[in-house]
């Protein structure tokens, strides 16, 4: 196992389950920790529990947090095992300020969403955008924009509201799901409000993985959302 120092970036909610990603300060790239009990089939096997996150646990936003980890093992596809690792021993060391986060390097982002994950996310005519299932780029991404260029909203869904956003770029409209728990937190108004309020906005993208019915496409989502 390597060592690791993890900034806590991305907190992403699944029911009572999340996925957790944070910047590794000294290799200047994103990575995204995973229980030991991890496994290439059992989705939910790569994600935490309220043991490990929330407020005052160890995976909250803002935490540094040391971790021995592993790569992953062989059978994990691409492009989420780009960042993938399996976890051993993980330490707390300190809680950052979220205007920390603005201290990851500028130049490590994508310039813009036609140019994230290595330019190999595909827009969909209902601007819903994905990058094929097992390619070799990363899977987690993030961009900075203007306050005019995105709206959150929610949608009904079975008796559920479901939160989501829209990013405009270059007059196109990008349609993104956002599990993101912080922003889930907050809902749709209070974001909107936040944006109004911002003068740049900070936006983490991930990749879901394959779903049953569409196996060969991995959609963007928004994994969190900061604002300067």
């Amino acid at each position: 196992m390597s060592i690791y120092k993890l900034i806590i970036t991305d907190l992403t909610r699944y029911g009572t389950l999340f996925c957790v990603a944070g910047w590794d300060v000294e290799r200047n790239r994103m990575i995204r920790p995973e229980p030991s009990t991890a496994t290439a089939t059992g989705e939910a096997s790569r994600f935490w529990d309220t043991q490990y996150v929330g407020t005052g646990k160890l995976f909250e936003v803002g935490n540094l947090v040391r971790l021995d980890l592993d790569d992953p093992p062989d059978n994990f596809s691409f492009p989420h095992a780009t960042e993938d690792r399996i976890a051993g021993d993980a330490k707390l060391f300190e809680k950052l300020d979220v205007d920390k986060l603005a201290e990851v390097p500028s130049d490590t982002f994508a310039s813009a969403l036609k140019s994230a994950f290595e330019g190999n996310l595909s827009r969909t005519s209902t601007g819903t955008s994905y990058v094929h299932a097992g390619t070799k780029t990363g899977s987690l991404d993030a961009i900075e924009i203007d306050p005019h260029q995105i709206h959150f909203y929610e949608t009904g869904d079975g008796g559920k509201h479901r939160l989501r956003a829209s990013i405009i770029e270059d007059n196109k409209r990008y349609d993104f799901s956002v599990p993101a728990d912080a922003a889930r937190t907050l809902g749709a108004n209070k974001l909107n409000e936040q944006v109004k309020a911002s003068s740049k906005i900070h936006v983490r993208l991930g990749l879901s993985r394959p779903m049953n019915d569409i196996p060969d496409s991995c959609f963007a989502q928004i994994n969190g959302v900061y604002f300067f």
